[in-house]
């Protein structure tokens, strides 16, 4: 029989760290879909509210099965990634958008590259827009410092978007990193606020620090 994911009040393997601004009903769809989603990987979901609206804000406090930190100032995406980051539990960080939604076994997959691949320091997910179509395998950055999603508005089910590869980034709105090495690091760099290439600044940090983007 199948068992959905399992969330655990002992330490987790994974913290999914999910910052918001309002919009709370994409909200409850992204933790809707890791509850309900199949995996052995045990978790605790953080969400980091950015001074959303009153409204949103009570909408926030009914939801259950999260560990809610409150900003009492508008940070932003990044420092609020950053802020869960370092309340978080879990060997592993996944930060995530709100308004993503994710599929069996998605945890699973993510730890086991760390395992399979000893070189790892980031992995990222596949991204599908709901219409069925490709947003990213990974990303490209060029020599001139621009950067493209590799696979974009593709069919996501074609040979190449489906192993297990090596790339220059990936999208900050779905990555795995270990908490240490986060840490190490020095978090999502500041420079970037309030969000745009901090991702992919991330992904080249984990390189000069000798590890791999997967």
């Amino acid at each position: 029989m199948k068992s959905p994911a399992k969330s655990t009040t002992a330490v987790p393997t994974v913290s999914i760290i999910i910052p918001v601004y309002n919009q709370v009903g994409y909200l409850v769809s992204c933790i809707r879909s890791i509850h309900q989603s199949i995996s052995t990987t045990t978790y605790e979901i953080v969400v980091v509210d950015d001074q959303s609206s009153v409204e949103s804000s009570n909408e926030i406090d009914r939801i259950e099965r999260i560990r809610l930190i409150r900003n009492y100032s508008n940070l932003g995406f990044l420092r609020s990634c950053n802020r869960g980051a370092l309340n978080a539990q879990g060997k592993y960080l996944y930060f995530l958008n709100s308004d993503t939604e994710i599929t069996d076994h998605s945890l699973d997959e993510l730890v086991g590259v760390f395992e399979r691949f000893p070189e790892a320091g980031l992995v990222g997910s596949k991204l599908v827009y709901p219409d069925g179509t490709l947003q990213e395998c990974g990303g490209i950055v060029w020599q001139d410092g621009s950067a493209w999603n590799y696979g974009r508005n593709d069919d996501p089910n074609k040979p190449e978007y489906n192993y297990t590869k090596e790339v220059d980034y990936v999208s900050g709105a779905a990555i795995l990193i270990r908490k240490n090495d986060f840490l190490d690091i020095g978090l999502f760099d500041s420079r970037y606020t309030p969000a745009y290439y901090e991702d992919t600044d991330l992904a080249f940090k984990v390189r000069e620090a000798g590890m791999q983007t997967f």
